[in-house]
């Protein structure tokens, strides 16, 4: 399973941020960068999307790395990209009704 806050983590060491320097950067509060690493909260894609968008990197390589994502793949990410808030909502309760959760 794809561990977000261990990426944000890599990210923050290659380009050399610290969580102080990564909620400036990004206009998050420096709380809730803190909170990823210390409670283990998932960030939302939304944040993911702007911590991507501010240290310049695709979320192909926020996910992939240099692996890069498969058609399939990048395609479906697009497609939620795309949705509204309450479409995802919809589809997250379509997906957890279909794994059982």
């Amino acid at each position: 399973m794809f561990d977000a806050v261990k990426r944000i983590g890599e990210l923050m060491k290659e380009f050399g941020y610290s969580a102080y320097e990564l909620s400036n950067l990004t206009g998050m509060s420096a709380n809730a960068v803190y909170d990823w690493f210390k409670t283990g909260a998932t960030p939302t894609l939304g944040n993911i999307v702007k911590l991507c968008d501010s240290m310049g990197v695709s979320l192909e390589y926020f996910f992939c790395g240099d692996e890069g994502l498969d058609d399939r793949t990048s395609g479906a990410l697009k497609k939620w990209l795309a949705l509204s808030d309450a479409e995802r909502r919809s589809v997250m309760n379509l997906m957890r009704a279909f794994n059982g959760k």
